[in-house]
């Protein structure tokens, strides 16, 4: 072997040494055919016994059958040549789609969980001890620079970890060029995905734009980024012990949501709390794996520390918080609709929040003047119509354009904690009309709810009233 391929060998065998893994471990390669995974599959096969290894190949369905037909072939003939067992894995056409829809991290996210998770099932399926993965020095650059610039903070700034559970990641001090010349010394031409070139992916952008830039101002920028990552494990593992007492005193966890005692917040900084987030999102049922966007976190914590409001809610995704007087509690779903707030099937009247009253039709007695009640062109509307209260993102369509429903109510001094008593009219189109007449506001109804002048005398008329009126 040359010199470049017997260096290439040492950091593989010096990373087992290390982590303790000897070479009776039976080891699933994790094989996409490409130069990191041949080269993996090529030194692993120098320190293990073959009969201890074996390389599975994932089709994603991702590319054209033609493309994926010849890259099959090509490792198995690839495999064969090292002389380690090889088989395939095809999954579902559109499951990857359909799991980028639900997780909403888009298809690489997608991709490798579903990946992950048939390699994990593969592994149990052999009896074998490990994982392997190709993540090489250059890869934990591209990860770090990616995160650096995204905003990350220490946790996510720790890099790609070189042992995560049964998964190890032998390459990850050895670098591309390393593991070509690898690849070339066999002789072996490796398997190209067409999808690497695309620099629609963030990472293959970094790769192919960015890192020429960052190599030729700092050539040691590997090993640079390689230290970052390292002093932020040393970060988080000091912080670690003040995140878990964090969790323990302040997160309980329900059948269908997850609660945050408010009353010691004072006690933990910023940071702690961040965490504390992120682990009452992952604990929130069909959460696990989705990313929460950082914004979100900040603006959750924001709330934590200032003190939310009692009644206060926020909405993300498809996920509630409620601040109470001593709790925070994050359920999955939508906040729940305003007591007595439902759809004009059986009656013309419903009754809100305990003090008031809403009436389809007629004129009654009001405090809103006849002039500013809510009168809709029925003709417009696109049935069924629902009254329910207000939700984060609301926007309806006036005639001085579209506006935020919560912006309407700071417009009105509605504090937070009040809006949800707010009827919102929605129908299948939207927001209908927005009834804070009654509550310290005006009643706004959208623009395509606006007839002509005689079709809002004879219109759909909504009064709130109070209970005793």
């Amino acid at each position: 072997m040359s010199t470049t391929s017997e260096t290439a060998l040492d950091e593989v065998r010096q990373f087992f040494v290390s982590h303790q893994v000897g070479t009776s471990k039976r080891i699933l390669v994790a094989f996409s055919g490409g130069c990191d995974s041949l080269a993996l599959a090529i030194l692993l096969s120098r320190l293990f016994p073959h009969e201890h290894l074996h390389a599975l190949y994932v089709n994603h369905r991702l590319r054209t059958e033609l493309e994926l037909g010849e890259e099959e072939r090509l490792n198995a003939k690839n495999c064969n040549s090292v002389g380690i067992p090889f088989s395939i894995v095809r999954l579902d056409g559109g499951a990857v789609d359909e799991l980028s829809l639900v997780r909403g991290n888009g298809i690489e996210d997608a991709a490798r969980t579903l990946r992950y998770q048939v390699l994990e099932q593969k592994r149990i399926e052999l009896g074998f001890d490990h994982i392997a993965t190709a993540h090489t020095f250059d890869d934990q650059a591209e990860t770090m620079l990616m995160r650096l610039l995204q905003g990350s903070g220490p946790s996510a700034l720790q890099g790609i970890a070189p042992e995560q559970g049964v998964v190890l990641r032998p390459l990850l001090r050895v670098t591309r060029s390393m593991i070509e010349e690898v690849v070339s010394e066999y002789g072996l031409t490796a398997s190209e995905d067409s999808t690497n070139a695309d620099t629609h992916f963030l990472r293959n952008s970094i790769r192919h734009e960015l890192v020429p830039h960052v190599a030729r101002l700092f050539p040691r920028y590997r090993e640079a980024l390689d230290q970052v990552a390292m002093r932020n494990r040393e970060v988080v593992r000091c912080l670690s012990p003040a995140v878990d007492a964090a969790i323990v005193e302040l997160v309980t966890r329900s059948e269908d949501s997850v609660v945050c005692d408010l009353t010691a917040i004072g006690t933990y900084d910023r940071y702690v709390l961040e965490q504390v987030v992120y682990h009452m999102w992952s604990l929130l049922p069909t959460r696990e794996g989705r990313r929460l966007p950082y914004r979100q976190v900040d603006s959750i914590v924001e709330r934590l520390v200032k003190g939310g409001s009692d009644g206060e809610r926020m909405v993300l995704a498809d996920t509630t918080l409620e601040f109470e007087t001593e709790r925070l509690v994050w359920s999955n779903g939508l906040p729940a609709l305003a007591e007595g707030y439902l759809s004009f099937v059986y009656s013309d009247q419903v009754e809100l929040d305990g003090s008031h009253r809403l009436i389809l039709g007629g004129a009654p007695i009001s405090s809103v003047p006849v002039e500013k009640r809510a009168t809709i062109d029925g003709a417009t509307l696109a049935p069924p119509v629902v009254v329910r209260s207000y939700r984060e993102g609301d926007t309806i369509s006036l005639v001085e354009g579209t506006k935020k429903v919560g912006s309407l109510f700071s417009d009105w001094h509605i504090r937070r904690s009040q809006r949800w008593r707010i009827p919102v009219v929605e129908d299948t189109v939207g927001v209908c009309a927005v009834l804070g007449g009654a509550f310290g506001g005006s009643d706004r109804v959208a623009t395509r709810c606006l007839g002509t002048a005689l079709a809002r005398n004879g219109g759909t008329l909504y009064s709130v009233v109070e209970l005793e009126g």
